[in-house]
């Protein structure tokens, strides 16, 4: 009843704030998920920014606001503020209540601060029809940070033809009270709280579309788990269980920021770099003429120095290809891709001693860390749905036991008229498990949804969104189900 009290009070004051704000946008959502099998089908709950349960019944209720505003007078640069907040109710999931967005952001010129929750996008990629991102993807709850922004600018004296941009911030993970709570403590196994996150990226774009169709993307993108403490964790040089508080200092966020020279608390005589670290290199070609678009892209995902060189080969990648159909009433967006996590530097793991001064550094263990919970929040996989989240655990230990996988995964989408829009995913994935705890046979596991979503003219603002899944393996089970989604959007500002 105290909880029902709170959630109650939380929705009053959200619906005071859209009368009090007169925000432009306010906005309404229901789902309901349903289906056969222990969970439901893998795309009605991944890449949903968390919003979404694992179970195989569920349901959510959401309201939010959103608005962008112009502070200034000057048109040609005008400074920009948009805020926006979201709550969600569900039934039958992980969480009863959930702020999902809160966040303010300030934009001048080329500039952008974000200080809040907000929902992430995957770097030069189709988010409606991809697979997902390596290292940082849109399948868990969004982190709530601090986060500078620089979008890309042309760099002096090249005419346009060599820009950049970047981003670099620091947060804080939400899930530390979901974590004592899932975990079997009878069996003393890990978790964590308080954990601090910091990211960073550079990209760099060679080439002018209207000079030359064909313009190239390189960057580099890192994100490193830190600081919190660490309950039931077995470091090198802690094996008695007692909690790891970890610095959170200054040296800790410069570590983080910078991790060479960087180690753990518990390294001891091999020192590694401070905190869980995963990043990817990404490469994208594109052509762009006319009404049509061509892009290809490659992600490389490390989480060490033995990943950072090709040293140990580049036999672990996202390889994709976009294309951008004129606009026709069959299809409009068609993605293919290729994904493998099977190597993973190799299955020998070797740390350079004084007495063998030779270093291998395999094993690299995607996702998973010997101190933090890996590279997961609110149990689901930061990176790509497709190594397996820890709510997929029936013991409820918080690891990922299925990170050795190679995938090909399909997306279509179009938009027959103005009221309807479609998208149809088929992937099709066979999974190892670990190198530490390998499956006793290579498993299968293809997923397939379809969904459409329709805008009905007697109902401005409405959309209702259906979608049919079907998972198909042994992996998380055979399971068949359906989901829809209501909106009702208000446009407060529509005269």
């Amino acid at each position: 009843m105290t909880r029902l009290k709170h959630i109650c009070f939380v929705l009053t004051l959200l619906s005071i704030g859209i009368i009090k704000a007169n925000a432009q946008e306010v906005y309404a959502e229901i789902n309901g998920t349903a289906s056969t099998g222990k969970y439901a089908p893998l795309w009605l709950s991944a890449n949903k920014q968390g919003l979404l349960s694992v179970r195989p019944n569920s349901a959510y209720q959401r309201l939010g606001i959103h608005d962008k505003l112009t502070l200034s007078t000057d048109t040609a640069n005008p400074w920009k503020l948009s805020y926006a907040a979201d709550v969600t109710l569900a039934q039958n999931a992980e969480h009863t209540f959930m702020i999902h967005q809160l966040y303010g952001e300030i934009e001048y010129k080329k500039l952008r601060l974000l200080a809040g929750q907000k929902e992430n996008e995957i770097d030069m990629r189709n988010n409606r029809l991809t697979s997902g991102g390596l290292s940082q993807g849109i399948n868990a709850h969004p982190i709530p940070k601090v986060l500078l922004d620089v979008s890309y600018f042309s760099v002096p004296y090249t005419k346009g033809w060599w820009k950049m941009r970047g981003r670099v911030g620091f947060g804080k993970t939400t899930d530390g009270e979901w974590q004592e709570r899932w975990v079997d403590k009878t069996s003393r196994q890990r978790y964590t709280s308080n954990t601090l996150y910091h990211e960073k990226a550079i990209y760099w774009k060679f080439g002018r579309e209207d000079k030359f169709p064909l313009t190239f993307e390189p960057g580099l993108q890192m994100m490193t788990q830190f600081g919190g403490t660490s309950y039931n964790a077995t470091g090198r040089n802690h094996e008695d269980g007692a909690p790891i508080i970890h610095p959170e200092d200054f040296n800790a966020f410069w570590h983080a920021f910078w991790p060479m020279g960087s180690e753990d608390v518990t390294d001891g005589m091999h020192p590694n770099a401070a905190g869980n670290t995963v990043g990817s290199y990404n490469i994208a070609l594109t052509w762009t003429e006319d009404d049509w678009r061509a892009r290809a892209y490659f992600e490389r995902c490390f989480e060490d120095q033995s990943m950072l060189t090709v040293q140990y080969g580049i036999f672990d990648h996202l390889l994709g290809l976009d294309l951008k159909l004129p606009d026709n009433p069959y299809v409009s967006n068609i993605v293919v891709e290729h994904m493998s996590t099977k190597d993973q530097a190799g299955p020998v793991y070797h740390d350079a001693t004084v007495n063998i001064p030779e270093s291998y550094t395999g094993i690299d263990n995607y996702y998973n860390h010997h101190l933090f919970t890996g590279w997961q929040h609110w149990g689901m996989a930061i990176g790509h749905p497709l190594i397996t989240s820890p709510l997929y655990n029936n013991d409820n230990i918080i690891t990922f036991r299925n990170n050795r996988i190679r995938a090909l995964h399909i997306g279509v989408d179009g938009q027959p008229s103005e009221r309807l829009t479609w998208r149809a995913l088929a992937t099709f994935t066979r999974n190892w498990g670990t190198y530490a705890k390998p499956f006793d046979d290579v498993i299968s596991q293809n997923h397939f949804m379809a969904e459409a979503t329709y805008i009905p003219k007697f109902m401005n603002g409405c959309t209702a969104t259906l979608a049919l899944a079907l998972d198909n393996g042994k992996l998380i089970g055979n399971s068949f189900g359906a989901q829809l989604t209501i909106r009702k959007t208000i446009d407060l500002d529509k005269k």
